[in-house]
């Protein structure tokens, strides 16, 4: 079962941006529903050697943490809009941290604290839908990345997300098609989907298909 309790405005809001005491248990719900679209997008990601890596929305962490197992080499940068996340996954970090392996910052995407071209790579799983201004989140990927850098960004597609009250309160849904052209428009390269079947999910009673989607594309 996915989120229970709050109304569908509450969960959307703490969806957004994680805050107070719903925060710690928001975070764990997200890691339950979402290890298996991480699971894709980090197969994915397929980084360089010595990558430079640019996560947004990074939640507590937890579902980051193989990626330092799958590139020992990496230098990782995390960004998320909620204070309460960067609170939760320092801890979850903190070795990394302490390494010089990983640093984290609060913001939004939309006005990075990063110089141009600093990453090989920035990815973000669920964190579209939350885009108010989406052109200016995307000039400022691209804007970081490295040329030839990749973007991946890891979602539902609007059919699956649409069985979900909480979604029709300030959430931007795109079908894979949709997104790609969006990418496209906005001067990326090689825009590809990769979409994998979930496990099936439940509601309120009701039992319905998901779709794990992860779109890549290229810095020009």
């Amino acid at each position: 079962a996915l989120f229970k309790g709050p109304t569908p405005q509450m969960m959307a809001a703490q969806l957004r941006k994680p805050s107070g005491i719903p925060a710690a248990k928001v975070a764990k719900r997200m890691n339950e529903v979402n290890t298996f679209l991480y699971g894709v997008v980090l197969d994915e990601l397929q980084l360089p050697p010595n990558a430079r890596v640019l996560e947004l929305g990074f939640g507590n962490g937890l579902t980051t943490l193989p990626l330092f197992e799958r590139a020992p080499d990496m230098h990782y940068n995390g960004l998320d809009y909620s204070a309460a996340m960067v609170a939760a996954a320092s801890k979850t970090f903190a070795s990394q941290i302490a390494g010089g392996r990983a640093e984290l910052r609060e913001g939004s995407s939309d006005r990075m604290p990063f110089a141009d071209a600093s990453f090989d790579a920035v990815f973000g799983v669920n964190t579209i839908y939350f885009w108010d201004d989406r052109d200016a989140h995307l000039r400022e990927i691209m804007r970081v990345l490295k040329p030839g850098g990749r973007f991946i960004a890891g979602y539902r597609d609007r059919t699956s997300m649409l069985a979900l009250p909480f979604t029709q309160h300030g959430f931007a849904m795109y079908e894979t098609a949709e997104w790609e052209q969006v990418l496209l428009t906005a001067g990326f390269t090689e825009v590809r989907t990769v979409i994998r079947e979930e496990p099936e999910r439940e509601w309120d009673g009701v039992r319905f298909k998901v779709k794990s989607c992860c779109t890549s594309a290229v810095n020009r």
